[in-house]
């Protein structure tokens, strides 16, 4: 048998919990001040030519 008490178990539970939602949300938000969000991007020149290769790095083709 367990050594703790249900009361025990319950209050541990809560704080893994609430732990683990306060990890996550730092890992969701950690260096999202360097994403492009909508409106941020710029607008290109339109008298310049297009890049005839697009810049594929970090992004999936699949």
């Amino acid at each position: 048998m367990s050594s703790l008490t249900p009361d025990q178990i319950v209050t541990m539970t809560e704080v893994v919990v609430i732990l683990a939602g306060i990890g996550i949300t730092w890992a969701v938000y950690y260096g999202s001040d360097h994403a492009e969000l909508p409106g941020d991007a710029t607008v290109p020149d339109p008298h310049e030519a297009d890049d005839t290769v697009p810049d594929t790095r970090g992004r999936s083709l699949e």
